[in-house]
């Protein structure tokens, strides 16, 4: 008997100390039938994860989406949750906005997006650009259309010292299609009249000088038009060290004679500054025919008349640059278009009349033409433009007037 009931007293302990860990394991009205749903709950209080970005979207629209060439289209776009937003042609734009664009040929604009997390968001729109007429028909205030236009910026020199004697090569060119007797530069100064070029403009508000500028310059300027056009552009610099350089004077190359470097749209726009490549490219791109619409070519200061002699810069144009001649767009029935001109006509004094020599050639360039009209490098400027059917003239290009009587 006492064993008995030694044995229902531990019994009756053991049982009490399982239903007190029964009630303990019911607390805030669990169940121990269910372990897996106790253990999500515990691991995980709050569903919802703070941490996680909130997602990107992007959109973009064009309206409308086909016109007719010389025709504007609305580009509009949204994004939500981005710290970046890029458009091609337009660079760095607000999280939402519009913008009118006026592309010269059929174009896809793309919006992306990215975040802090590097995750980006992509959408894309293309615009159709519908032409009545050739190509070898086409004028824009009596300019020929062309496909290739090729700028050659020589330095300090005066129009004497280049013609007849100086550069015979180049004068020769100029006696065979074209040349101004009456063609001035702006202002002394290198940097400031490569920016005449570029965006009718010396852009002294942005602290430019001939050497260079202090602040990124915002105006409107033709690597901006372009862009936006979805035409094409490179700057072909002379010992430039590598693809995409955005720094300052190495070597013999030297950034007041790159105007592109300048520019907010090429400093915000990480795949605009890959247009910017080593002279060497020019003869890869001209023999494989994907020149771009627009090419400046630049050489350094030892080919261009800086540092070396005219006759010096002449040779080296001649070996360099006369291959271009050769290209099918050069050929009859063509449309190619090479300006060679000087930035200035002394190294930044100012003391001469600033008359600089300037020739065009190609297939619908007058032979043996010479133009007393009087010139500055905003005219270039918009017969470059004109010529690639670009209608939005930037600075004084907007009322300069057209070298059209160059042309046949």
């Amino acid at each position: 008997m006492e064993f008995t009931s030694a044995i229902g007293k531990r019994m009756t302990v053991t049982a009490a100390i399982l239903g007190v860990a029964l009630s303990f394991a019911g607390c805030g009205g669990g169940s121990s039938a269910n372990p897996q749903n106790n253990t999500a709950t515990a691991s995980n209080p709050n569903p919802s994860n703070p941490t996680t970005p909130s997602a990107i979207t992007a959109t973009l629209t064009a309206t409308p989406a086909t016109i007719q060439a010389g025709q504007s289209v609305t580009l509009t776009w949204s994004t939500t949750n981005a710290t970046s937003v890029t458009i091609n042609g337009l660079g760095t734009v607000s999280a939402s906005g519009s913008q009118t664009v006026t592309p010269a040929q059929n174009v896809t604009y793309t919006i992306t997006a990215s975040g802090l997390s590097g995750s980006t968001q992509m959408a894309s729109t293309t615009v159709t650009v519908q032409t009545t007429s050739t190509p070898g028909n086409t004028k824009t205030n009596g300019i020929p259309r062309s496909s290739h236009v090729v700028l050659v910026i020589e330095e300090n020199h005066m129009f004497s010292e280049v013609y007849p004697s100086g550069m015979p090569w180049l004068s020769s060119m100029g006696n065979s299609y074209a040349f101004a007797t009456n063609y001035h530069a702006n202002e002394p100064g290198s940097a400031l009249d490569y920016f005449w070029l570029s965006s009718g403009n010396g852009e002294q508000a942005f602290g430019c000088s001939g050497a260079g500028c202090t602040q990124p310059i915002t105006s409107n300027n033709i690597f901006r038009e372009l862009s936006a056009a979805g035409m094409t552009w490179k700057v072909y610099a002379d010992s430039l060290p590598s693809v995409g350089y955005m720094g300052g004077d190495t070597g013999a190359y030297v950034d007041r004679h790159n105007p592109a470097r300048w520019y907010s749209d090429v400093i915000n726009n990480h795949a605009l500054q890959q247009n910017i490549v080593p002279f060497t490219q020019f003869a890869a791109d001209l023999a494989a025919d994907r020149l771009p619409a627009y090419s400046i070519i630049i050489p350094d200061v030892n080919h261009d008349a800086h540092n070396g002699t005219v006759g010096q810069a002449d040779a080296w144009l001649q070996a360099n640059v006369a291959p271009l001649l050769k290209a099918p767009s050069f050929q009859a029935g063509g449309d190619g278009l090479l300006i060679v001109t000087y930035d200035e006509c002394d190294g930044a004094v100012g003391a001469c009349n600033q008359q600089v020599f300037t020739v065009m050639i190609g297939p619908n360039v007058k032979r043996g033409f010479q133009s007393s009209t009087f010139y500055q490098h905003q005219s270039t400027l918009r017969t470059i433009l004109d010529a690639l059917t670009i209608r939005n003239y930037p600075g004084a290009s907007a009322s300069a007037p057209d070298m059209a009587d160059f042309f046949k």
